[in-house]
């Protein structure tokens, strides 16, 4: 299965995004339909995520675009 790489830019924008929308790790997570400690690993960058999880959280990303 093919995995795919939330880089540390990613990373920022959604650090960046989360703190604008003054969200908390648990409501973002809830958000993306994610686990907490998989948040603190999207957050940190360089995460080889699965498909589900990497377009989860680029479609959150783009949805204000």
């Amino acid at each position: 299965m093919e995995n795919l790489i939330i880089t540390l830019e990613h990373a920022k924008k959604v650090r960046r995004k989360r703190a604008d929308l003054m969200w908390t790790k648990k409501a973002t997570a809830e958000r993306l339909k994610i686990k907490p400690q998989t948040l603190n690993k999207v957050e940190a960058g360089n995460y080889d995520a699965p498909r589900r999880i990497y377009e989860s959280v680029m479609n959150w990303l783009i949805e204000d675009l």
